[in-house]
């Protein structure tokens, strides 16, 4: 057999071998047995779980952390699969040679917490909105059930609707859509409502249960005669922003939420959570897991400001005019 031959055998080999044991064995297989791991576990795929993600490999390489030389990050989504998410979290915690498990967002953060049970495994959670609420702590940001950590994206509910009524003075009517089997959801629209009843705005509600619906409720808060349609900290609601947007835009009604992707893709404004900066505190958290300290001896972290984020192309659309002392504010100005 020629050199060429053998070569081209050995490729095939290889490629079978790869596809028997799974892409993550074989880079278990080729980094060597000792290499930590850690476990990125997400819902779906959305704007703030990518700048999550980015904060994360920046900021472990900032805190000296090499992969592929000091710890191997694989990253895994369930597509939006309830079930799925289900059997992805319990396939990680069958998993022995896991360091951390980093999850992103309150459901998938639920569902491995609730896979992991009391084996002792890190979990380090990124964006939740509310911890306690989840089951993750008992009463007190203190007191962990489990060995767990993580940072709590707490909107700045106030400031998101103070710049609201500053851009739109003479708004009446606010929409929004959820789904209300989203414990993250049942937080934020609870904050909204506190928001709204200050402001003596009203808020008119539709709920859903899937993302097949919206398009329909949208439609129905439209003929409802809303003047602003905000986007709550729901996953459902995040995922089909585009569709929102495009059937508010046709209509001259301004969107505000507070995902910062969400303004670039045609949202008017937010004062909105750095996600890329929130992944960077995830990214510490981690670091000094590796390092050798449980998650439960690591306290959470809350990110409860936000940076100002404008889109000037939606804002002409619109006839909104942006004065200029928010101009020289905002943090990201897409136009």
């Amino acid at each position: 057999m020629s050199m060429a031959s053998k070569r081209s055998l050995l490729l095939v080999m290889i490629g079978i071998f790869v596809l028997g044991i799974g892409i993550d064995a074989f880079v278990r297989w080729t980094a060597g047995p000792s290499l930590p791991r850690v476990v990125v576990v997400q819902d779906k795929p959305q704007e703030w779980a990518d700048a999550l993600k980015l904060g994360l490999h920046d900021g472990l390489k900032q805190r000296g952390v090499v992969e592929g030389q000091d710890a191997i990050v694989i990253e895994r989504s369930a597509a939006g699969d309830p079930q799925g998410l289900t059997g992805l979290a319990e396939a990680v915690a069958l998993e022995r040679d896991v360091a951390v498990v980093y999850t992103l967002g309150t459901q998938a953060t639920q569902a491995v917490f609730r896979a992991v049970g009391n084996s002792g495994k890190n979990i380090v959670f990124g964006a939740v909105t509310d911890p306690v609420a989840a089951g993750l702590y008992n009463g007190l940001l203190d007191k962990p059930i489990g060995n767990i950590t993580g940072t709590q994206d707490l909107w700045p509910y106030p400031a998101q609707f103070d710049l609201i009524l500053e851009l739109l003075p003479k708004a009446k009517k606010v929409g929004i859509v959820y789904n209300a089997s989203e414990v993250n959801s049942q937080v934020s629209v609870t904050l909204i409502q506190n928001e709204t009843k200050k402001r003596g705005l009203e808020l008119i509600q539709r709920t859903v249960t899937e993302e097949s619906q919206i398009s329909a409720a949208v439609a129905g808060l439209i003929a409802a005669g809303i003047d602003v349609f905000f986007i709550p900290a729901d996953n459902t609601a995040q995922t089909s922003a585009q569709v929102i947007i495009n059937a508010c835009m046709q209509k001259s009604i301004p969107v505000f939420t507070g995902i910062p992707g969400i303004v670039q893709s045609g949202a008017l404004a937010t004062v909105g959570t750095n996600y890329y900066e929130l992944g960077k505190v995830n990214a510490e958290q981690i670091a000094l897991i590796l390092k050798g300290t449980p998650a439960s001896k690591i306290p959470p972290r809350i990110a409860d400001k936000g940076d100002l984020y404008i889109n000037l192309s939606s804002a002409k659309q619109l006839g909104v005019t942006i004065p200029d002392e928010l101009r020289k504010r905002a943090f990201q100005i897409y136009q």
